[in-house]
């Protein structure tokens, strides 16, 4: 996606923040989703993707599965170059809305999540350093993914370092 660049900041870190990581997940799941769908409405390669049924690696511990519901999975770890949990956000928010106002993309995912009867997911990783306050999920991204109706999990933690 180009506007990933714009999103991205320095890679470099220093000592204090080499523990410090951040990433957020959006999951479409139901038994009758088919991925292929939700890719032609998005315009950035899945995680993992597989409709139920469909065999798939999972892992070289756990080998090949077979998917027990539909899934279309996006991790954010390898597309925002950054530690800060709000440039994720970004990228998750302009992902669903490339322009201001412009909620087509959403409409599209909306009908294939009720026609499927599916559902969609974000969760937010967040792991700090001792001292460092916990993040707060995004007032924009809460707005962004209203009309999807998706859950919202976070998984914060503070390094013990």
């Amino acid at each position: 996606m180009s506007k990933v660049g714009r999103l991205a900041t320095s890679t470099m870190k220093t000592e204090a923040e080499a523990d410090r990581r951040a990433f957020v997940t959006l999951r479409f799941a139901g038994d009758d989703l088919d991925p292929d769908e939700i890719s032609a409405v998005l315009p950035v390669a899945p995680t993992r993707a597989h409709r139920k049924g469909e065999e798939f690696f999972a892992g070289p511990h756990a080998g090949n599965l077979r998917g027990r519901t539909g899934i279309w999975f996006l991790a954010t770890d390898r597309l925002v170059p950054s530690d800060h949990l709000d440039e994720h956000f970004a990228f998750v928010e302009q992902l669903l809305y490339p322009e201001a106002g412009e909620d087509s993309r959403v409409k599209k995912l909306r009908e294939i999540l009720a026609r499927t009867h599916s559902h969609a997911h974000i969760t937010c990783f967040w792991r700090g350093e001792s001292g460092e306050p916990v993040p707060e999920v995004a007032v924009s991204l809460k707005s962004a993914i209203k009309p999807l109706n998706a859950d919202i999990e976070t998984d914060f933690s503070i390094s013990n370092n």
